[in-house]
């Protein structure tokens, strides 16, 4: 395995810099091909995405349309976004001199991205086409049982003009992400859980490589006391089912008020009352039994579902339990359900006296990726400034993450950098600032003198002096300073 990580590694090195050094809009057209290919093998990657909670109509809406979307989308906006910038020198510190600033973006080079198994092609898919199209080259690590799928992604882009050399799919082994890292590679992507995350640190940091990591969330609904509780419970029902709740932004915690909380609760189980199973993983099944355990003894209660079943005596090492969606009621911020990240169908319903004491609950959990707000459009826009949130959605749930525009990226807990979106292309690329001195006037070469303390003093107050009078009087003294040593 570490020969064919290190063969893999040589030869994205090596490809890169022509790759990076092609003209910006080349790279760009290419990338806007790949959705062309996405598109004509559809069949190929759907089979390939082997998802038992979703459909292949699910798959299509949550996989392959947002990675090609993705494609489009950086196409067209990629030019302006990575293009070179030169500020105005009339923002510039005029007393050194004519000095002309140019930021440009440079690719970090080979950059390695861990995926997820949750959404294998859409969350790695949208990143592979980023480092793309900023001039990177790409290793990606599938999750086990995934590596297909990226495979056939990997033949699209291929097919839409990316060098084969560029692209390459390790194995999906662990010990194949750990290989890359130690060899040396430019940056690292991880989408995984909070506890992965902390197991990966210490090699990063070991070599300071940088990293962009997207991950848990226990994100929060705020339900203002005007807002539309049957669009609420429609969003939280499709957002417990999706994926079978293993989704990082899903709701977990929903904030309301008393007045709201009984309608919502009732019209909730109504809506979930023949609600179909989910298979979820038997490690987080245990986990969720003590702490649902726990919250029950603590003095919340089941409203709808039940805990996951324990697997069967002649089967207990089972990989997976079939669990349906489970909404409690009568949770604290301080419970475990409302403090961790699941990968589950599971929901807790807070009673708050107002949004002001939903905010505030809201910071007993660590989780800081998501969250959404229903009420009318002004009343919602002015809570969601006040969420703690990497992105926040108004009157929907999910869905809109999805579109190519929105940058995604989590705080606290839930990590730190953004993929997707303008700033996840910016991600994918470090600042370079060349800055270029015109003419020949360079003061700071000149011998120092007794009155530079005096000029400098001047120039200060004439640039930054706080009245128009006092930046008068400075060029004044100034003027008169100058002419004097001249005159002498």
């Amino acid at each position: 395995m570490l020969q064919e990580v290190e063969r893999a590694l040589a030869q994205a090195r090596q490809a890169q810099p022509q790759w990076a050094s092609q003209v910006v809009r080349r790279r760009l057209r290419t990338i806007g091909r790949v959705a062309e290919h996405i598109a004509s093998q559809t069949t190929e990657l759907l089979e390939r995405i082997p998802r038992p909670n979703a459909d292949r109509a699910e798959i299509l809406a949550s996989e392959l349309l947002p990675v090609a979307d993705a494609c489009r989308y950086t196409a067209k906006i990629g030019g302006r976004t990575l293009a070179p910038q030169t500020p105005s020198w009339r923002h510039g510190a005029w007393w050194m001199g004519r000095i002309g600033v140019t930021l440009q973006r440079d690719p970090w080079g080979t950059v390695l991205i861990l995926s997820p198994s949750n959404y294998p092609l859409f969350l790695p898919g949208v990143q592979i086409v980023q480092a793309l199209a900023a001039g990177n080259a790409v290793l990606v690590k599938p999750a086990v049982g995934y590596a297909a799928v990226l495979a056939c992604f990997r033949q699209c882009l291929l097919e839409a003009g990316v060098p084969g050399d560029l692209v390459h799919v390790l194995n999906p082994d662990v010990r194949a992400g750990q290989a890359a890292i130690e060899l040396g590679v430019d940056k690292v992507l991880l989408t995984g859980s909070t506890a992965t995350a902390q197991a990966l640190l210490p090699q990063l940091s070991a070599k300071l490589t940088p990293s962009t990591l997207e991950l848990g969330g226990c994100d929060a609904v705020f339900v203002s006391p005007r807002a539309d509780l049957q669009r609420v419970v429609g969003c939280l029902a499709y957002a417990l089912r999706l994926n079978g709740g293993a989704t990082c932004i899903a709701p977990r915690r929903v904030f309301v008020t008393p007045t709201h909380g009984l309608p919502l609760a009732e019209a909730l189980k109504a809506e979930l009352v023949d609600g179909a199973a989910f298979e979820i993983p038997a490690t987080v099944a245990r986990r969720l039994a003590e702490a649902v355990a726990q919250a029950l003894a603590d003095g919340a209660e089941i409203l709808c579902g039940q805990l996951p079943p324990e697997p069967p005596e002649d089967n207990a090492s089972a990989a997976s339990v079939r669990m349906r969606p489970l909404v409690l009621r009568g949770v604290q911020p301080h419970m475990a359900v409302a403090r961790e990240d699941w990968f589950a169908p599971l929901l807790s319903l807070l009673e708050v006296p107002d949004m002001a004491a939903a905010i505030a609950a809201d910071q007993h959990c660590p989780y800081r990726l998501g969250a959404s707000v229903f009420g009318p459009r002004n009343h919602a826009e002015h809570w969601a400034q006040e969420i703690a949130a990497g992105c926040v959605v108004i009157n929907d749930i999910l869905v809109p993450t999805a579109d190519p525009r929105v940058a995604f990226g989590g705080r606290d807990q839930s990590g730190w950098g953004c993929t997707r979106g303008q700033e996840g292309l910016l991600e994918m690329t470090r600042p370079k600032t060349i800055c270029i001195r015109r003419g020949n006037w360079l003061p700071h070469l000149n011998a120092s003198s007794a009155a530079d303390e005096g000029l400098l003093a001047e120039l200060l107050q004439l640039f930054h002096a706080g009245s128009r009078w006092r930046r008068l009087q400075a060029l004044q003294r100034i003027v008169v300073s100058q002419w004097s040593q001249r005159t002498r």
